[in-house]
């Protein structure tokens, strides 16, 4: 799309870098309208064939029953245009790109083409009147589009980086094959071809990835350059994504699996396996019939037979998500080693261990969202847009240190103060979490604290009330001291994403990790634990620091022999 009708729009930058560089609305009441999804994105140069060939293609794919995204026919005033674009872009599973004589003359086409290749979904390129060398060819001066790309230059607006990145998509979608329309005969060919390719990609079906996909496409990269990870690759590929509830796991996991499934003969999501203990039947059957196989069977060592049978045959795509114990995986992919040539596996999961039992040496870590991302998010719950009201910077910034950019948290809490403008209500709410956690953010988490056992949960309530800030060695011969075994204990809670080492090698844990630690230890008396809950609640309470220092020396002196603390 490149119109000229965007007078409720005031972009800080118009170079819309893949749109998440485009600034807010005039407005910082506008509000974005949450739309339906689109099949298909027509990406075109409104002079030149808005009123033609991209007409006649939307309307051809509107009988067909499939709703395709044509700006002005899509957008509704007061829409956030960047935003808008961005989640018609990303939600297709199909895009058409119309390059025209002056296509390369608007800063939105190009922009709008550089974001369809990041999303992954398949692009069809129409070349009207044009040649697939004027694309091919910018770099070199040569073609069609070498004096748009001289007046972008010109005028300076743009960075070299986003002017080369824009020549690389052209250079790139040049050797797509697609449809050449040099008279009005090609053009009649290929509205059917185009109706033709829609039908068999609606068999696609992506996933909703988020409300809101702020950082998604960095995630993206970040995942694939970390395991150093290609599309097309022929050998298996097993992957892990591992982190702590909330961190975005499943996001990044359905948005991979969007980006990838059309390339694969077979795929398949399948969700909550930490929730289906006993019910494992239940995720073959769904597993199967993600591959197209509709078998009945009586047990699960029946349905491992039938999915080792299917699996070698396609080239797959499959997601577990939220694996807690290896032996999940053996029920479901009982056949790794012998996996259809080029299928790709993605396991999810907050225990490393299930990764390293399986094997997999491929494992990705979540990290937190960057400030600017976690900012936007935050924003987008609370405000309905991506910065904040006039007014609210500080408080805004307060909410995200209390969050430490994990995105349950900054959801949860935006969500929570989305339409109070009462500046009061925010200081109170911070008030209040910085005591007791919302109980949707403490469900999440306290998940991993019921799948600990007696020793790990006390352990872990040792760390929140006491140990954070200071050496790992230390914490693992004290409780080596109490008559546990101290470093098995540390690395179950290090591999199941309760606790960390901080650049300066010192234990650390999420403020909300150790607020839900606090807040157990506070809901029992000290009769109900042994040491070291009993001195940890103590200092809890007591919640002065020479007390708690003099305490702590007074314990480690008295019953260890400790001299020093540290």
């Amino acid at each position: 799309m490149a119109s000229s009708s965007t007078n409720s729009v005031r972009p800080e930058n118009e170079a819309m870098a893949a749109f998440h560089e485009i600034a807010p609305s005039a407005s910082t009441s506008s509000t974005l309208i949450q739309k339906p999804s689109y099949d298909v994105f027509i990406n075109h140069r409104v002079p030149d064939v808005k009123k033609t060939l991209a007409t006649r293609i939307y309307n051809s794919l509107r009988d067909m029953k499939v709703t395709a995204f044509l700006d002005s026919k899509e957008l509704e005033y007061g829409d956030f245009l960047p935003a808008t674009l961005e989640a018609a872009i990303r939600g297709a599973t199909l895009h058409i790109a119309i390059f025209s004589e002056s296509y390369a003359e608007s800063p939105w086409c190009l922009a709008e083409l550089s974001y369809m290749l990041k999303s992954g979904a398949k692009v069809i390129p129409v070349f009207y009147y044009v040649e697939p060398t004027d694309l091919r060819y910018v770099a070199q001066r040569k073609g069609k589009y070498v004096h748009a790309f001289d007046k972008h230059e010109e005028k300076g607006r743009y960075s070299p980086e986003k002017l080369q990145e824009w020549k690389d998509a052209l250079y790139k979608v040049s050797f797509f094959t697609g449809e050449i329309i040099k008279n009005s005969d090609d053009e009649m060919g290929l509205l059917q071809n185009i109706v033709n390719i829609v039908q068999k990609e609606k068999s696609n079906v992506s996933l909703v990835v988020a409300k809101h996909p702020v950082g998604l496409d960095e995630a993206v990269e970040d995942f694939e350059n970390t395991l150093q990870l290609a599309q097309g690759h022929q050998d298996v590929q097993i992957v892990g994504i591992w982190g702590m509830g909330g961190s975005g796991k499943t996001t990044l996991a359905k948005e991979l699996y969007n980006r990838r499934c059309s390339s694969m003969e077979r795929s398949s999501f399948i969700f909550d396996i930490r929730e289906a203990k006993g019910m494992l039947q239940k995720k073959q059957i769904e597993l199967l019939k993600g591959l197209g196989v509709d078998e009945t069977f009586d047990n699960v060592e029946q349905g491992k037979a039938i999915l080792a049978r299917h699996l070698r045959s396609f080239r797959v795509l499959i997601v577990m998500d939220d694996v807690d114990h290896a032996d999940q995986l053996d029920v479901l992919i009982p056949i790794k080693e012998r996996l259809g040539k080029g299928s790709f596996i993605i396991v999810t999961t907050r225990e490393c261990e299930v990764l390293t039992s399986w094997d997999i040496s491929s494992v990705y870590k979540m990290r937190p969202l960057d400030p600017h991302n976690a900012k936007q998010l935050f924003c987008w719950y609370a405000f309905l847009q991506p910065f904040p009201f006039q007014g609210f910077e500080v408080l805004v910034k307060k909410f995200l240190e209390a969050c430490h950019g994990l995105p349950l948290s900054l959801k949860v809490f935006g969500a929570q103060l989305c339409g109070n403008s009462s500046k009061e209500y925010w200081e109170s709410l911070l008030h209040q979490i910085s005591r007791i956690l919302p109980k949707n953010i403490k469900e999440i988490f306290k998940v991993s604290y019921d799948a600990l056992d007696d020793e790990e949960k006390e352990a872990f309530l040792d760390i929140a009330c006491f140990f954070i800030g200071e050496k790992n060695s230390l914490v693992i011969e004290f409780w080596d001291g109490s008559g546990w075994s101290g470093l098995y204990i540390w690395k179950r809670l290090l591999n199941k994403c309760l606790v960390e080492l901080d650049k300066d090698n010192l234990i650390n844990m999420h403020d909300h990790l150790r607020d839900l630690g606090r807040e157990i230890s506070n809901q029992h008396s000290p009769s109900d634990f042994g040491y070291p809950n009993r001195l940890l609640i103590t200092i809890n309470k007591q919640r002065k620091k020479k007390e708690f220092e003099e305490l702590k020396l007074q314990h480690l002196h008295m019953e260890y022999g400790y001299t020093k603390f540290k």
